[in-house]
């Protein structure tokens, strides 16, 4: 199974929804033909009406893709880079999560890295040229309501290390991290 924030997330996902529209497409051809050769080559019948119906499958996985199209998973060599930095900090069952694509009402953001835990959100920006303040904001609100955790969104990758290798605990109950743990992996395509 595909984890959402797990390593070429992004890349794997990309593959499973180029496959899903390409095979939701063949089976609403095979189910049209398959009515028409059924009815006389008449487009009349219910076959037809359950080709049509492919179509709302198949535009939300192409939706997903589209979404998904801009952006690039890591590096092997940043993200074991990043999982290293991890764990050399003092934060002890901390997640690193990568290849984040969020959404928002208003918009769709990437952070190339985030890690949760001890109390802590820490996130690296992906793609240049996003509204920083505007993710900023997201997440510090979205994950206030779930917890009392310290959140910070850098644009540096050297910033991101220096945060997370200085990262010390900050007190939070086991149910405030298991649901900013759960808020953050919810947000991700």
């Amino acid at each position: 199974m595909l984890e959402k924030g797990s390593f070429e997330y992004i890349k794997k996902k990309k593959k499973r929804k180029i496959i899903m529209v390409v095979a939701i497409i063949v089976i609403a051809a095979a189910i049209f033909g398959i009515g028409l050769l059924l009815n006389k080559m008449s487009r009349a019948n219910i076959f037809t009406v359950l080709a049509i119906l492919c179509v709302l499958p198949w535009a939300k996985q192409l939706v997903a893709l589209i979404v998904l199209f801009p952006y690039h998973s890591v590096s092997r060599e940043r993200y074991d880079k990043a999982r290293k930095c991890l764990e050399n900090s003092g934060a002890q069952g901390a997640k690193l999560y990568t290849d984040l694509v969020i959404t928002s009402p208003d918009k769709v953001m990437n952070l190339d890295f985030a890690v949760v835990g001890a109390g802590h959100v820490i996130a690296l920006i992906g793609k240049d040229g996003q509204d920083v303040s505007y993710i900023r904001e997201y997440l510090t609100n979205g994950v206030h309501q779930w917890g009392d955790f310290q959140v910070q969104i850098v644009t540096s990758e050297k910033l991101f290390f220096k945060e997370v290798e200085r990262m010390q605990e900050h007190e939070v109950t086991a149910e405030e991290a298991e649901n900013v743990d759960s808020y953050i992996r919810s947000l991700i395509v």
